[in-house]
Parts: C-alpha cells; sequence; structure tokens
C-alpha cells in the first residue's frame, strides 16, 4: 500500500486532527498499518475499482470510537480515506448523541440518505484521489457551517474547562456563552456524552494526577489548591473515586 497524511483545509483544522489516505498498488512505501492513536473518532471513506476500473464507494461511516482493523486492508484496487476528529467535535459536526457514536458506528445513509447519497454520486463522478478528498473536504465544510454554533459552543467549551477546570468554570462559561443553563447542560451532554460537571470533574482530576505524576508539588495541599479543590480533604475523595486509591498511596506505590 501507498499511505500519507494529509492537513486538513484551514477552516476544519480545530475539528480535523489529520486525514490519512491509503492507496492499494502493486507499489508500496509500507507493508504495515500506518500509525495512528487508538480511540480517535473518524469519517472513513472506501473506494473500490474493479477489473473494467468501474468504481464504487463500499463504506462510508462514521466511528465515534476506534476505527477497526479490517478498514486498512487493501488491495491494488482499493482506497480508503480517513478523516480523524479531534475530541467531541464529530458529534457537533453531524449533530449526533455522542453516546449514539460510541455504542456503534454510523453508517452516512442511516444519518442522512439525502445528503450521503448526494455525496456517494459525487465521490464515484471524482476523477482522482485528490478530487475525491475535495469532495469530502467540502462535504465537512459545509457541516461545519450549518452546525457551526454548537461546534464553536462545544468546542470552546470542553477546551476552557480542560484549561480550568475549578469549581467556577462552568457558570463562567455560561455567561461567556451567553446561554441559559438549562441549554448549556443539554448541549454538553449530547455532544460530549457525559454532563459537564462530569467531564469539568475528570480534567479536574487528570491535572491533577500529571502534577503528581511529574512531582510538580511541595505538598498534596498544594496540588488540592491549584487544581481547584476547596482542601486536601476534598482533593482526596476524588482522587479515590477515580482511582480507587488516596493521592499518597498513589506516590508511594503507583497505580496497578
Amino acid at each position: 500500500m501507498i499511505y500519507a497524511y494529509h492537513r486538513p483545509p484551514t477552516l476544519l483544522a480545530d475539528y480535523v486532527r489529520t486525514v490519512l489516505i491509503l492507496e492499494g498498488s502493486e507499489r508500496s512505501n509500507s507493508n504495515k498499518v500506518p500509525l495512528f492513536t487508538n480511540g480517535m473518532s473518524a469519517l472513513v471513506c472506501r473506494v473500490e475499482r474493479d477489473n473494467q476500473l468501474h468504481k464504487s464507494v463500499s463504506q462510508l461511516i462514521l466511528y465515534g470510537k476506534s476505527t477497526p482493523s479490517e478498514s486498512w486492508a487493501v488491495n491494488k484496487h482499493t482506497t480508503v480515506m480517513a478523516y480523524f476528529f479531534y475530541p467531541f467535535a464529530l458529534a457537533s459536526l453531524f449533530k449526533m448523541s455522542a453516546l449514539t457514536l460510541k455504542k456503534s458506528p454510523v453508517e452516512l445513509r442511516d444519518w442522512n440518505v439525502t445528503k450521503a447519497t448526494a455525496l456517494l454520486m459525487q465521490l464515484v463522478s471524482s476523477t482522482s484521489t485528490q478530487l475525491k478528498s475535495e469532495v469530502l473536504n467540502n462535504f465537512l465544510i459545509e457541516q461545519l457551517q450549518q452546525n457551526s454554533r454548537e461546534c464553536e459552543i462545544i468546542k470552546y467549551a470542553t477546551d476552557r474547562i480542560m484549561y480550568d477546570p475549578g469549581p467556577a468554570a462552568l457558570s463562567m462559561l455560561i455567561e461567556k456563552l451567553s446561554l441559559n443553563e438549562r441549554t448549556f447542560q443539554r448541549l454538553f451532554k449530547k455532544y460530549v456524552g457525559v454532563t459537564a460537571n462530569q467531564y469539568r470533574r475528570i480534567c479536574q482530576f487528570q491535572l491533577s494526577l500529571a502534577q503528581l505524576r511529574h512531582k510538580r508539588f511541595s505538598n498534596l495541599t498544594d496540588v488540592a489548591y491549584e487544581n481547584g479543590f476547596a482542601d486536601q480533604s476534598h482533593f482526596n475523595r476524588s482522587f479515590r473515586e477515580f482511582t480507587k486509591i488516596t493521592p499518597g498511596h498513589y506516590l508511594t506505590s503507583g497505580l496497578k
């Protein structure tokens, strides 16, 4: 196979991490499947050609979790184009529940038969891989433009909470986004898959764990306050909830 990674168009750069294109060929630049981060959501388009070079799109699927290994199996008549998304981008781009996407792959026809049919016709009529890639780029840009408000809300909210997961983060976000709390909570749960407060607490824990792992602290009380916990007791309870052990035990024994 021949494969290469490509940067997404500028308009998609905040939502698409990278684009992987694999083409079956008698020539090869690798015998191995290319490396990519496990767990990334993706849009995968698979195009097959028969011996008369008639093309058909055999796969056009959204994966909320890892793409299965069989998607990367190609022969000399196969082209696979995979768009890997940043966390939470896929759900808001396609206005789908994050839990639905995580549960099982979604055929684009099952998402929207009209849009999928139009996209399939454009892909089949495109005479080169570059043109097919442009068709997919334009399709995703159109999705972003149609759902820009939801996409911007989720991207901004998840980024800000990850940067500052303190207790006041959510009220500040709601004010900044000019949303009422009910609307914000509904959108967040739909497109992220957990409540905003659950996500905030996960980020808060992850930051504190990273600080412990890299030994960037003088004492545990500093870690608690620097990560927005009310006191060391709250920090201990939160750490135990996620790991089943206390921060002190983690420092002496590590995580199993």
